[in-house]
């Protein structure tokens, strides 16, 4: 893997091209790419403006050239390097046939993809109804393509975007409270984000439904609302996922994102969409817009936790995957200790598994695919010791007992994490690498961001650097700024360092994180030597 195979992750859009306004598939694409994906949209129609804003002009893509160009893209290899694909507007039902084909194909070549279908039916007339059932809207394509849509697009869904009439018409029912819309949703995909769910008179929203639960995100009206706030929504909701955000953290990102988007808009005077000039907005709560993130029912805390060596113990950083609980740091005497928290998985910034006798130069093969990747930071990798070397007790001991299994010498700076590797080693097991994983902070940021940290983590820029990546990612800046422990506690980059090392459990709860190598060896315990992030 290189740096620029972690900067090209792709997303396949198949929806409208519409020159003359920011909608459909134009906007979903801008919006993932000023994220940091490649986008590769292949149009469903190309029209010269919205129909609302009048003649729209040109006309949908013929059936045998959207799957000619699917097929070509298949045949390029565009579908094994892709994240996700995203689909949005069909004109016609040959068309949607086309993109059953593709998708079922994408999915046999590439079982990690994740498939959102965002299916653009029609409108509720601006928002649900009083009694919020999602009546009195209507179809704004063919009949017959919608049904084309819930019978061979939706089937083939990981995730499903409707608005509440959409939800509605699809199921062929009146939609009454968050019970029956989340029922509604079961019953078509695995999870939902059903826009337009009206929370009050001035508040619209979004229902985030799973298969076991149930979330609500709502935010201040904005009206009138320009066009394109559910392609706008659907992307930023993906793109949040893709890097490792649970469905009701993605929705609430998503929320804001769109918030800001009207806001601009209506400070502009302006009758479309303006994009935050920084994707780290997106993930900000804007004071304005009042956004929550409500679990509906009874939904206990699901924790994941970063780790970083501490002077006073361990740095942690912990995440609530369902959102019912702020994220928070702690720090802990023993590595033990975090264990005892039951976190369902731990991102530690410490080696794992250790090579009796050295397989190469430069460490274990993770360290040296990590070194490959970070490029100006490549020197944060530290070489780890041989087994044999941990059991010493003095740094001239560890020295000689590593040269004589054939490796290097030792720095004094790797000598002094003996104490810490000594405390996860004795703990670890092959029984718990479900739960315990070896991360990198370094390579944590240039997985995320897609290359690695222009600036030193202690000078103040890189610690700006950081921060403005947790940020982005959804870790308040209270959480880190001021740093609220003690020096000889905990150093304010171990803290940094910890969160990093979260944003990679939640990476990994979500199945999208990176792992170096991918067929990782094991060592003489039978513990895995690999680098998550």
């Amino acid at each position: 893997m290189t740096l620029t195979s972690m900067r090209e992750r792709s997303v396949i859009i198949l929806s409208s091209l519409v020159s003359g306004a920011r909608v459909g598939g134009g906007l979903t694409a801008a919006a993932l790419e000023r994220d940091g994906f490649r986008t590769e949209l292949v149009p469903t129609v190309i029209m010269g403006r919205h129909p609302g804003q009048g003649a729209p002009g040109g006309g949908p893509v013929d059936a045998q050239m959207l799957s000619s160009t699917l097929a070509a893209m298949a045949d390029q290899g565009r579908v094994e390097a892709a994240s996700a694909i995203l689909t949005g507007y069909f004109r016609d039902p040959d068309q949607v046939e086309a993109a059953a084909v593709f998708l079922a194909e994408a999915k046999r070549r590439n079982p990690q993809l994740t498939v959102m279908v965002d299916p653009i039916l029609g409108d509720g007339g601006g928002d649900a109804r009083e009694d919020g059932s999602g009546a009195g809207g209507r179809l704004y394509i063919p009949e017959e393509t919608a049904a084309a849509i819930r019978d061979r697009l939706i089937p083939l869904a990981d995730i499903i975007t409707p608005n509440l009439f959409e939800l509605s018409w699809l199921t062929g029912r009146s939609l009454s409270g968050d019970t029956a819309i989340a029922e509604a949703a079961r019953a078509l995909a695995p999870a939902a984000l059903v826009t337009s769910a009206r929370d009050t008179k001035t508040r619209i929203g979004a229902l985030v439904v799973t298969q076991n639960h149930i979330w609500r995100v709502s935010a201040d009206r904005i009206d009138p609302a320009p066009n394109g706030t559910g392609d706008l929504f659907a992307a930023t909701a993906l793109s949040r996922h893709l890097t490792g955000a649970l469905w009701p953290e993605a929705a609430h990102s998503a929320a804001a994102r769109v918030w800001l988007a009207l806001d601009a808009a209506r400070r502009a005077g302006r009758d479309e969409l303006i994009l935050p000039h920084s994707t780290a907005h997106a993930h900000a709560n804007p004071p304005e817009a009042h956004i929550r993130r409500t679990p509906v029912g009874d939904i206990q805390p699901v924790w994941v936790t970063g780790v970083d060596g501490a002077p006073g113990g361990w740095a942690t950083v912990s995440v609530d995957l369902y959102g019912v609980e702020p994220p928070r740091a702690q720090v802990f005497d023993r590595f033990e200790d975090i264990l005892a928290t039951h976190a369902q998985i731990i991102a530690v910034d410490m080696p794992i598994g250790f090579e009796d006798s050295p397989s190469a130069s430069g460490g274990r093969p993770c360290e040296r695919e990590a070194r490959a990747l970070l490029g100006p930071r490549r020197s944060s990798v530290f070489s780890s010791p041989l087994r044999a070397a941990l059991s010493t007790t003095s740094y001239q001991g560890a020295m000689a007992a590593n040269r004589a299994e054939g490796g290097p010498g030792l720095s004094k700076q790797a000598w002094n994490l003996f104490p810490k590797l000594r405390e996860v080693d004795a703990v670890m097991s092959a029984g718990l690498e479900g739960v315990v994983f070896e991360s990198h902070p370094e390579l944590i940021f240039a997985a995320i961001s897609g290359a690695p940290a222009i600036h030193p983590k202690r000078t103040p820029e890189g610690r700006a650097e950081r921060l403005a990546l947790l940020q982005a990612h959804g870790l308040p800046r209270e959480l880190f700024e001021p740093h609220p422990f003690a020096r000889k506690t905990c150093a304010p980059d171990d803290l940094i360092d910890a969160g990093l090392c979260a944003l990679t459990a939640r990476r990994i709860a979500a199945g999208v994180n990176l792992r170096l190598p991918q067929a990782p060896p094991r060592d003489g315990r039978g513990l895995r030597m690999a680098m998550f992030a």
